[in-house]
Parts: structure tokens; C-alpha cells; sequence
């Protein structure tokens, strides 16, 4: 028998209905929200999560829901599994109108869906379990143990992965279709922190600024309400800015001026692909407030050192790596918040190759933060991933791509955050290949329906070649 071809012509009469899955998938909104009753991360999630299951459970596999932070369907028997994880959790969609189709239509236009997840993750982790349905069919006398895993808090946490850890054992291998084709042997670190300030409410002329929704997008837009004696200076410096990257709009209310700085949103692993409207603003907000403004210490900070760059060399942080990738900082969130006073934070990513470490970020930015009067604050943190180019893992996979391609690609080191780096023993592995654009995080993010089916395959003689 012909494995491969067997696969290739069960992948291809089916594939009707693996696109038919996943628009069930990409039509339920599944943006975290406030966890209630069962529903830990939202009630969109407990019904992505859910849906899933049910359609795992009707193509024959046992499935498990772990109490709705995350979900497995599996087959065959054996101590030890190989594991295929993704995720079904989105980011926000952002402003409808700026998306060709309705962002949770799974609209097919050419070879490509557009919807928000038809790339990252639920078009690839759905097609997974169809591929390994395809070799559940297709080779029968194969009876290692897999399992398939849907996570449901990738984008704004890793709950769902710790959660996972505390019950169930981890995978003997296993890959993600999250990163790209071929084999990804390195992601870079993640790092999450805050600048933030105190003022006196009274003593400054913003009112309020507010833009952005997850430390891990570079948003579209950023607003500023600033009091309306500012008229005047706001439009004269405004002629300074007309060449910027960024595009800036003032509406004059009754009383307060409204300027919004719109920018251009990408991943925040990839920063230097769009605008960060945030770092803007503050550079045009330098320019306009007076020195005895109480936010003036911090707007000058966040121009003056954090920048407009997206390299770190603001911060002393920068980091160059020719194998795996350059450090970058992205700003994502910027909020003034009312606790016991007023104060002001600004929220960053940072993704940082293997030559840099946690501590050495800790220390620079703390040391930068205490000279300029700020307050670091430090989140969250993932170690990189690296594998060795020889570590089985990497060779298997990477073979299954060239077979299947007859591309030469070289493994690939990334810098955006997969399960790879919660998950022990696992590597991102899929959907796309360097070449394609999907846009994740973006405006019209999609996912090209052949490569979708040509990623099929490789998940199929992957996990054979993993067992």
C-alpha cells in the first residue's frame, strides 16, 4: 500500500468537509471575556470549546472536555501519545468595516478563507483532526496513541496548558500548526512589562488616553482627550506631523479636543511590519504639553528614550541574532487608571532570542525605569524554545516537509509564541509556508485552502513518522 497516496486521495474527497468544520469553528466568537460559571475563559470559549468536541466525537474520536479550560480528542492505545495542539481562541476583530467579508464568516473567496482564526488557529488545529482522522482510516494496522488538543487561552494567557499539565501526562512528541513550514527549531522568548506613572489629575492638560487591547497586537488607533485651551498649539504642531507614518485626526468638541493617531496593527511578534499609533501619539503629545504638565515627565520618557523604534535600542535592550532573529518591543496598551490615584501605564512585548535572558531584561529595564522616574513593572514571561537542528523531533518533520514538497527550506526560528514553548517535547510544525501573508491579528486574516490541504498530509505522515 501507498501510504502517502492513500492519505493524499481520503484527505482530498473529504476536504469538503474538514472547510465546512472549520467555518462551524471561525463562526463562534471565542475572544476571552470574563470568566463566569464553567466557562473559565468566557462564554464564547465554553461554546467554541464545546463545538469542537462535539465535531471530534462525531468523526469517531473519544474526546475529553477538561472542565472548559481545555479539551482532547484522541485514538489508538499505548502508554505514551503523540500529541497535535492548537488552539480556538482569537484576538479581537477590531473595527468590522475594515474587513472585505464579516470577520466570523469563514467566507471563501478564491483559494483563500477569510475570517479571524481561519489562520491562527482554528482553520489549522481543525484540519489536524481531519488529518488524523484521514490516518485513522487510512492505516489501520497504525495503533499508537493520538491525541489532538484545542486550547483555550493562547492569546491571553497559558492557563489552559498549566491547567492541562496538572492532569494528564505529557506528550512523548508533539507539534503545533501555529509557527510555519518547515520545522520551527526556535521561538524566541516572550516578556511582558509595564512603564507606568502617577500624576496629579488636576495638573495636566490630557483628560484621558486610552488605545489597545492585548499586549500582544500593535493596535490600529490611539485616542487622546485633551483640554481645549490647546486648540491652537495642537494644529500648529499637527503641520509638523502631516509626514509621519502614522495619520492623525483632531475633532473639536464642545469641551475637550478628541485627537485620534491611527496606525497600522500587526503581530506583536513582527512589530516593524506596521505603525504603533501608541509610540506616535506620545511623540506628538511631547510637543504640545508644557513642561509643568504633571504627565509631562512620563510622555517625554515614552519619547524621548522608549521611542519610535522597534528594536529595544531605547531601553539598552537591543539584541541582534543572525540564527534565530533580532529582539523586538512592541507597545500595545496604553490606559490611565484610577486606584488610590491617578496613574498611567503603558504595557509592552518584547520577543527576545536565546543569546538574552530573563534576568539581564529585568535589570536594564528596572535600572532604565529608576532613572527616569517610572515604574517598571514586570508580567509575564516565556522562556525561548530551541531545539537542536539534529534532535529527532526536528529531522522527522523536517524529511515529511521535503518529501512532501520537494522544497529545501531550512528549519526556521520565529518569533511569534506557540504551545511549543508550554508544551514539553514540542515543536510548531505548520500551517503556512514563509512566503504566504495570512495576516494574523489583522484586518482580513486568511488561510490558502491548498496549503490548508498540503498541511493535512504533512500532519498525517508527521505523527507517522513521530510513532
Amino acid at each position: 500500500m501507498n501510504t502517502r497516496k492513500t492519505l493524499e486521495h481520503y484527505i482530498d474527497e473529504h476536504f469538503q468537509d474538514t472547510l465546512k468544520d472549520i467555518q462551524k469553528i471561525v463562526k463562534i466568537k471565542t475572544v476571552k471575556e470574563e470568566s463566569t460559571v464553567g466557562a473559565p475563559f468566557g462564554l464564547g470559549l465554553k461554546k467554541g470549546l464545546e463545538e469542537t468536541l462535539k465535531i471530534a466525537k462525531d468523526l469517531g474520536f473519544k474526546t475529553v472536555n477538561l472542565d472548559n479550560y481545555i479539551g482532547y480528542a484522541e485514538f489508538g492505545e499505548g502508554e505514551e501519545y503523540i500529541g497535535v495542539l492548537g488552539h480556538i481562541d482569537v484576538v479581537p476583530e477590531g473595527e468590522h468595516s475594515k474587513w472585505s467579508v464579516p470577520p466570523f464568516s469563514g467566507e471563501i473567496i478564491g483559494k483563500n478563507m477569510i475570517s479571524r482564526g481561519a489562520l491562527d488557529n482554528k482553520g489549522p488545529i481543525i484540519s489536524a483532526l481531519h488529518s488524523m482522522k484521514a490516518l485513522k482510516e487510512c492505516v489501520p494496522t497504525f495503533n499508537h496513541r493520538v491525541r489532538i488538543i484545542f486550547g483555550t487561552n493562547e492569546e491571553s494567557g497559558d492557563e489552559d496548558i498549566k491547567y492541562y499539565l496538572s492532569k494528564e501526562k505529557a506528550p512523548k512528541y508533539a507539534f503545533t500548526p501555529d509557527g510555519q513550514f518547515p520545522v520551527v527549531f526556535s521561538e524566541k522568548g516572550i516578556y511582558t512589562f509595564s512603564f507606568k506613572d502617577s500624576f496629579i489629575k488636576e495638573k495636566t492638560s490630557i483628560l484621558d488616553i486610552v488605545g489597545g487591547t492585548r499586549s500582544n497586537v500593535v493596535p490600529e488607533e490611539v485616542k487622546v482627550f485633551l483640554k481645549k485651551d490647546l486648540s491652537e498649539k495642537v494644529l500648529k504642531e499637527l503641520e509638523k506631523f502631516k509626514d509621519t507614518p502614522c495619520k492623525f485626526e483632531v475633532l473639536e468638541k464642545e469641551r475637550y479636543l478628541e485627537i485620534i493617531c491611527k496606525g497600522i496593527p500587526a503581530h506583536a511578534s513582527s512589530p516593524q511590519r506596521g505603525v504603533n499609533p501608541i509610540t506616535w501619539l506620545f511623540r506628538f503629545l511631547n510637543s504640545v504639553i508644557s513642561k509643568e504638565d504633571s504627565l509631562k515627565r512620563f510622555v517625554n520618557f515614552m519619547d524621548k528614550v522608549v521611542g519610535v523604534e522597534t528594536d529595544g535600542s531605547g531601553l539598552n535592550i537591543k539584541t541582534k541574532n543572525e540564527e534565530t532573529g533580532d529582539l523586538t518591543l512592541s507597545c500595545g496598551i496604553v490606559k490611565i487608571i484610577e486606584e488610590k490615584k491617578f496613574s498611567i501605564y503603558v504595557k509592552f512585548n518584547i520577543r527576545y532570542p536565546v543569546t538574552t535572558d530573563e534576568k539581564q531584561l529585568d535589570t536594564t529595564l528596572d535600572k532604565i525605569g529608576r532613572e527616569n522616574n517610572v515604574e517598571f513593572v514586570k508580567e509575564n514571561h516565556n522562556e525561548p524554545l530551541y531545539f537542536p537542528k539534529e534532535h529527532p523531533l526536528v529531522e522527522k518533520l523536517q524529511k515529511v516537509f521535503k518529501d512532501v514538497t520537494d522544497r529545501d527550506d531550512k528549519p526556521v526560528a520565529l518569533g511569534g509564541g506557540t504551545y511549543a514553548k508550554l508544551m514539553p517535547n514540542t515543536v510548531a510544525f505548520g500551517p503556512n509556508f514563509k512566503e504566504f501573508r495570512g495576516n494574523p491579528h489583522g484586518f482580513d486574516e486568511k488561510m490558502d485552502i491548498d496549503m490548508l490541504k498540503q498541511g493535512m498530509l504533512m500532519y498525517a505522515l508527521g505523527v507517522l513518522e513521530l510513532a
